[in-house]
């Protein structure tokens, strides 16, 4: 009965009450959701009952939890947080090509949901970067800031991310540069990044009974990624069956390597760094098996990305 009931609180409660859906169902959810296969008009009346409000997540009373904390902590959240406010905005403003590009009315229709979803997850980043952390609210000067103090890995996966979409961007018609989009997008940048990072922020905070206000917000943002990454994964498995497989390995051999090791600092990895690559593969292996890859491909990409990282114009760490 617990599991049912709390299924359906994730699915459905309100900001006031996320904080209290059982960590196992926030830790489970995108996977039950993903076994669905959903296609996008399911995904885009899931949409329609799951709407909360940015502003409205109560931050000012996390203030005096966050100050509290040690400040090795508070240095993790702080860091954690930060790539969240470049990955949202980086998301709203690449979306568009990808919008535009999309095969089919129904993705058109699914897209300008997900497109609402970016602009509301960039809003409640920026609050939570001005409530929270103390920043200025002006994300023209705060984003150079935060980009600085990224990793090598994580700036060069964005760049590949915008190269990517300008290509889609030149030739929307192009159906293999949509498809090479949307496997960095919705599979690479959400699929594994954004919700390992996503449950790894709540499950913290819910071991230190801190931050309410913040955990419903980030409990909100990966609901509406479980919808996100299930647009994607459909997505690639109709281009997996058309034909594009070469399209989506040849984007999984480039950024599997940068997003496992997108933790890395200078050329030798921290046991931090380390144990967050094994989980970062781990979430890899589980896309591409939901995308139905043969073994083989799996395999290969685990492999490559496997391989120890050297930031670009770095020497080759000592073995």
């Amino acid at each position: 009965m617990s599991s049912r009931w709390s299924t359906l609180l994730m699915d459905s409660a309100d900001l006031t009450h996320l904080p209290q859906v059982p960590i196992g169902q926030v830790s489970t959810h995108a996977e039950s959701i993903f076994g669905q296969r959903l296609g996008p008009m399911a995904l885009y009346r899931r949409w329609e009952t799951q709407q909360w409000e940015a502003e409205a997540v109560p931050l000012a009373p996390d203030r005096e939890d966050f100050d509290a904390l040690p400040p090795l902590i508070r240095t993790k959240i702080r860091e954690l947080l930060n790539t969240f406010v470049v990955g949202e905005y980086t998301g709203l403003d690449l979306l568009g090509p990808i919008l535009g590009g999309c095969p089919d009315e129904q993705s058109l229709i699914y897209l300008g949901t997900q497109v609402a979803d970016e602009s509301r997850h960039t809003v409640l980043l920026a609050k939570i970067a001005v409530d929270l952390l103390g920043m200025d609210g002006d994300l023209r000067s705060m984003l150079p800031l935060i980009w600085a103090e990224m990793t090598e890995a994580h700036r060069e996966l964005s760049v590949v991310e915008a190269d990517l979409v300008r290509d889609l961007a030149e030739k929307p018609s192009d159906y293999g540069r949509w498809i090479r989009a949307v496997t960095h997008f919705h599979l690479i940048t959400e699929g594994v990044l954004a919700l390992n990072a996503q449950r790894n922020l709540i499950k913290g905070l819910r071991h230190r009974q801190v931050l309410p206000g913040l955990q419903a917000g980030f409990i909100a943002m990966a609901r509406d990624e479980s919808r996100h990454v299930s647009y994607g994964m459909h997505a690639l498995r109709q281009g997996l069956h058309e034909g594009h497989h070469d399209a989506v390995m040849d984007v999984l051999e480039h950024c599997a390597p940068l997003a496992v090791h997108i933790e890395q600092r200078g050329t030798k990895e921290t046991a931090h760094a380390r144990r967050t690559a094994r989980e970062l593969t781990k979430e890899l292996e589980r896309r591409m098996v939901q995308l139905d890859l043969p073994r083989t491909s799996i395999d290969h990409i685990l492999t490559v990305a496997a391989r120890p990282f050297t930031p670009p114009g770095a020497e080759p760490a000592d073995a």
